[in-house]
């Protein structure tokens, strides 16, 4: 379903969208939408990016005794696949 909305736009805009509609063999109205649809996903991915990840957060050394190395190594089924 599809939605009529109203907006302003800069007159410059306005032409310079008419003019890529008009190259594209497609509506303002398709034009626009693409473009945010494109925006939208780009926004989205971007704060993907931006938001930290375990990884990012969990890397470096991890201060361990020997003794406790030596036990995790040691333990059964830490070399199984």
């Amino acid at each position: 379903m599809k939605k009529k909305i109203g907006t302003l736009l800069s007159e410059d805009l306005f032409y310079e969208a008419k003019k890529v509609a008009l190259s594209e063999k497609k509506t303002l109205s398709q034009l626009l939408e693409d473009a945010l649809r494109i925006y939208l996903l780009t926004g989205e991915t971007d704060r993907r990016k931006s938001r930290k990840h375990v990884v990012q957060d969990t890397r470096g050394v991890m201060s361990v005794s020997r003794k406790v190395l030596t036990d995790v190594m040691e333990e059964e089924g830490v070399y199984d696949v």
